[in-house]
């Protein structure tokens, strides 16, 4: 078993006055630092590739008061704020800290070390009742969650305001996109209204609240066009719906994330697998 705080260093040597060494340490990172030796000098290069780490991403929608005979499938997208209130204070007593989908960039991209046991909460579509409710408890508890809003959404019937938007932002929640008008993205044939939806959301976005790390597929759909659009767009993030709590860089624009339930005990089961 290895500790936490242990850090291993193994040298190879290529050739003479060449080579390089493998530092693994605590920031679940693997440092490749190469050295050569000309004359009396020492060229060194650092290459960091931060090593699969666990980080469960929950998927919520609608956070609201059971409705006496709603649907299967508002059931299945919908959770109480009791229930939320009660996975929170799981979440805390278990050790667990809730990172952005930022943090999790920054340790692809830097190797930053995450927390121990991060998780990512995120809230899909931009529903009015998140503000009201899952943001008040997520302020109590001390904890962040991502929010991907569609932007024509805000302003309109039971969605979000751009007033909620900036608020949450100045508390420390994250936004991220959810596109413009949530289409099926995998349909679009034009690379011109493609581009509308995830790149133009995320100009909307910027202008407003700031920087825009992540993406959200809506639907979860992420075919080659649409994750290459991504990628275009400048997202340094993407997250799409499939089974895991392993994230690696490999796929940090198809991240794991799992849809929330109206039970407890499975929520357990899905962050500790």
């Amino acid at each position: 078993m290895i500790r936490r705080n242990v850090i291993f260093t193994v040298i190879f040597i290529l050739s003479a006055g060449i080579g390089f060494f493998v530092n693994l340490s605590q920031t679940n990172s693997l440092h490749l630092v190469f050295f050569k030796k000309i004359d009396n000098a020492t060229l060194v290069k650092q290459v960091i590739i931060p090593i699969p780490v666990k980080v469960p991403i929950v998927i919520y929608h609608s956070v609201r008061p059971y409705t006496k005979g709603e649907s299967k499938e508002q059931d299945l997208f919908d959770i109480t704020p009791e229930l939320l209130a009660e996975q929170l204070s799981y979440l805390k007593l278990q050790g667990f800290t809730t990172i952005s989908f930022e943090m999790l960039a920054d340790y692809f991209d830097t190797g930053k070390p995450l927390p121990v046991k991060p998780i990512i909460l995120s809230f899909d579509d931009a529903w009015e009742n998140q503000y009201t409710y899952a943001f008040p408890l997520l302020v109590k508890q001390k904890m962040t969650g991502t929010f991907f809003v569609f932007t024509n959404s805000l302003n309109r019937g039971t969605h979000l305001r751009w007033d909620d938007v900036r608020t949450m932002r100045k508390a420390g929640m994250e936004i991220g996109s959810h596109t413009k008008f949530h289409p099926f993205l995998d349909d679009i044939k034009s690379p011109t209204l493609l581009a509308n939806e995830i790149e133009g959301s995320k100009i909307i976005l910027e202008e407003s609240v700031g920087t825009t790390t992540a993406f959200a597929y809506p639907f979860g759909e992420h075919g080659t066009t649409t994750v290459n659009e991504v990628k275009h767009a400048g997202y340094r993030v993407a997250r799409a719906i499939r089974g895991g709590n392993v994230q690696s860089i490999e796929d940090r624009y198809t991240l794991r994330g799992f849809l929330v339930s109206d039970s407890l005990a499975e929520f357990k089961r899905m962050i500790n697998k």
